[in-house]
């Protein structure tokens, strides 16, 4: 029977048997029996539970066959969509594949160049976390390039705010903001996406000056794009991939396509139910998941990297926890009718090429400071808690403390929106000042500089703020007199340092 026809089939099928009590999908797919693929052509009926015959009714027992298709079950409850709630607990990491931890254990590692695999979070109150999928180029702008997700990670998990188009933020790994660029963990804004009948999507145009790769972390460059066959499927063999930032590297077969299935209130026909692999790292007896909450906005890979679809909800039977997918071809379709826009994944064919949206170019770092900031920075929400725990020990540094707790909005409209206080911010070793203390803090054995620039790292502070003072409201203003007051020379100062001399005054 052609594709078409079978469609059809399996379209009339799911009106029929999603009425009935515990049944919750309609696919096409392989049938399996006894745990072996027999590579017939089947509808893959999902139910919540298998029953044995004497426990159902008459009219929950599903037919042999259907219009001539054979009727294959599978065990898949209810699916729900796969976004992190956020929280302090600290945790150690899962084992690969299997969540062992808490709905936060999510992987925060600060993938810059940005690329696919990679924790993302939008800057809206209540924000979950879910997965940076892959990267995604205008092919009507050579200027845009876009971070794909789910639209339901750029909405808030708790509260229901919505992304604003062109407005919205966007972070990786967090929504972290701050007045240096240096430290500041967002990468872009939500231009567009939605959660309808065939898609839930998201794309972030990422800011001018941003370094990512055509790649996905653990698994390499993208090569491009591939719709599943049913073909492909019935033998119950297409092996896909997906890293995602909870259970990072996973894999599983695709069981079926063009599925019907209802998850958080919208109805899809064209869902990809995955199985997941065995997988030898997860104990005994314990959950196998091909994902878990934090995966959402993964992009699904087959086994020659090319995008097959976008990861978005999951569902858990006995030990055994499914992925559902949605095709990429379809998203890329939605983007260009629904949101007019042209786009297609980014494509590589080797490692390490690092690509960079055109625009603005960073300001050079103080000669002085520059070897220092090299490598890695330090876990910034950690620094930051810590900085901000240590100014709280004496009256000084609390003046700085409330500097920024109580005026960081206009402090980063200024930096942000202000071009004299932006240029000076910059110009001024801001960003690269602010990046050391944040090192100094991790590291007993830094100091800061003699000069900054050539001229004492405190005078460049006393231009900083002649700048911020002019342009500021008359509440910043006092805060930024009372912190210049308060702040000690910090030339050559270490960490430790610098807070007994704030101490001291």
């Amino acid at each position: 029977m052609p594709d078409d026809r079978l469609i059809a089939v399996k379209n009339r099928a799911a009106a029929r048997f999603l009425t009935i009590p515990g049944v919750t999908a309609v696919g096409l797919g392989g049938r399996e029996r006894g745990g072996q693929p027999t590579g017939e052509v089947v509808l893959k009926v999902f139910v919540a539970r298998k029953r044995p015959p004497e426990e159902l009714t008459p009219g929950e027992t599903l037919p042999l066959q259907f219009e001539g298709v054979g009727v294959d079950v599978s065990e898949m409850p209810e699916a729900t969509l796969e976004v992190a709630t956020v929280d302090a607990e600290v945790v150690p990491p899962p084992q690969p594949g299997s969540p062992l931890t808490s709905d936060n254990d999510t992987d925060d590692t600060t993938y810059r160049p940005l690329r696919g695999g990679a924790r993302v979070q939008v800057a809206l109150n209540g924000s979950g976390q879910g997965t940076l999928g892959c990267l995604l180029k205008d092919t009507a702008d050579a200027n845009k390039i876009y971070a794909l997700t789910n639209y339901h990670v750029v909405v808030a998990a708790t509260g229901g705010a919505t992304p604003v188009a062109n407005t919205t933020r966007l972070g990786q790994p967090t929504d972290d903001d701050g007045p240096t660029k240096c430290c500041s963990d967002i990468i872009g804004t939500f231009v567009a996406g939605g959660r309808d009948t065939t898609r839930d999507a998201a794309l972030i145009q990422l800011d001018p000056g941003a370094e990512w790769l055509a790649e996905i972390t653990e698994i390499g460059p993208v090569a491009g794009t591939h719709t599943v066959t049913l073909a492909e499927a019935t033998p119950l063999t297409y092996q896909v991939r997906k890293r995602g930032a909870r259970t990072r590297l996973t894999g599983g077969i695709v069981e079926s396509i063009n599925t019907t299935d209802t998850t958080a209130g919208i109805t899809r026909h064209n869902v990809i139910v995955v199985k997941p692999n065995p997988n030898a790292a997860v104990p005994a007896g314990r959950p196998l998941y091909f994902s878990d909450h934090g995966d959402s906005g993964s992009a699904v890979v087959n086994s020659a990297n090319e995008v097959v679809a976008l990861h978005f909800a999951g569902s858990t039977a006995g030990k055994i926890h499914k992925g559902l997918e949605l095709p990429i071809a379809d998203i890329i379709s939605q983007f260009q009718t629904v949101d007019h826009l042209s786009v297609a994944v980014a494509m590589a064919t080797q490692n390490g090429v690092v690509n960079k949206v055109p625009g603005a170019k960073p300001v050079a770092a103080p000669r002085e400071l520059a070897p220092s900031l090299t490598g890695a920075l330090p876990p910034y929400t950690a620094a930051l808690a810590r900085v901000g725990t240590d100014l709280n020990t004496s009256t000084a540094g609390r003046h700085l403390r409330s500097l920024w707790l109580d005026h960081h909005e206009e402090i980063l409209e200024l930096v942000n929106h202000r071009r004299r206080v932006t240029i000076a911010w910059h110009r001024g070793g801001g960003p690269a000042m602010t990046q050391r203390l944040i090192r100094m803090a991790a590291d007993p054995t830094l100091a800061m500089p003699a000069t900054v620039n050539g001229e004492p790292p405190m005078r460049r502070v006393e231009h900083i703020h002649a700048v911020f003072h002019a342009n500021a409201s008359p509440e910043l203003r006092l805060a930024l007199d009372r912190a210049l007051a308060a702040l000690p020379d910090p030339a050559t100062l270490t960490y430790d340092q610098v807070l007994a001399a704030l101490a001291a005054r």
